[in-house]
């Protein structure tokens, strides 16, 4: 199906990662158990981001609806047309059907399909949504991949004007850097870990290169430019979130 909607699985795991938000939000960092002190910077940040941007494809757009809504800031959602997943050959679940305001009123008609036997639930999921303000101006025209497939230059060059515009997004860190949350899709996520991810990187999140992360799984990212170009310093997965364990002979490389 073209730009399908969540599964009921997948309306599952964003709910839980709201639950997950909401306690930590109200437990706070002094909640933070000592072994996991290393956690409560990053989940103070996360908690409270300059903005939240997600990828046009609506099961991702659903997912940050249902699971972000307490963390958007001042209700702000950014749809970002370089955080689509790749397009592969035939792959329908990366074609996109809708654009500009058009893909915000087809989630509203996946996400009434997902409640449609809870009435109540259903209600309020759509009154949320309404609170929520949709800035669609990067996706006014066609922006998914050509049927065919996407060649790895053109990832490449989706991929740096997705870096790119993360550098360009100001915000409250030092030096007027700002605290992006990107909803995206397991390739794409892959992708952006492979191509700058320090080498040196703590032995147990090398997989982010080569692994798939769980579905609504969180990861936190430090990213600094010099003159080469991006390259993340940091990593390290949040709430609960499991990663595979990486290859005795990882180096990274991978391509989707």
């Amino acid at each position: 199906e073209n730009d399908h909607g969540l599964s009921e699985e997948g309306r599952l795991q964003a709910e839980e990662l709201r639950v997950k938000l909401r306690e930590a939000k109200a437990h706070g960092v002094e909640g933070i158990k000592e072994s996991e002190e290393g956690e409560a910077a990053w989940l103070s940040k996360l908690l409270s981001p300059d903005v939240v941007y997600s990828s046009p494809f609506t099961r991702a757009l659903q997912t940050a609806c249902i699971a972000l809504q307490d963390i958007l800031p001042k209700s702000h959602l950014v749809v970002m047309r370089e955080a689509r997943e790749h397009k592969r050959l035939g792959g329908a679940d990366s074609t996109g059907v809708a654009v500009g305001e058009e893909i915000r009123e087809r989630v509203r008609e996946e996400l009434y399909g997902l409640y449609q036997e809870d009435a109540e639930k259903s209600a309020q999921v759509l009154k949320e949504l309404e609170q929520i303000t949709m800035d669609t101006s990067s996706v006014t025209e066609e922006w998914w991949g050509n049927v065919l497939g996407e060649t790895f230059e053109e990832i490449d060059e989706n991929l740096e004007a997705l870096m790119h515009r993360l550098r360009c997004t100001r915000g409250s860190l030092a030096g007027g850097g700002a605290v992006a949350v990107l909803v995206g899709h397991s390739y794409i996520i892959r992708t952006i870990f492979d191509a700058y991810l320090m080498k040196g990187a703590a032995t147990q999140y090398r997989s982010l290169r080569s692994k798939l992360i769980p579905c609504c799984g969180v990861i936190a990212a430090r990213i600094t430019w010099d003159e080469h170009g991006p390259k993340i310093l940091e990593a390290m997965p949040l709430l609960n979130t499991t990663l595979e364990r990486p290859d005795p002979t990882e180096q990274g490389g991978h391509r989707a």
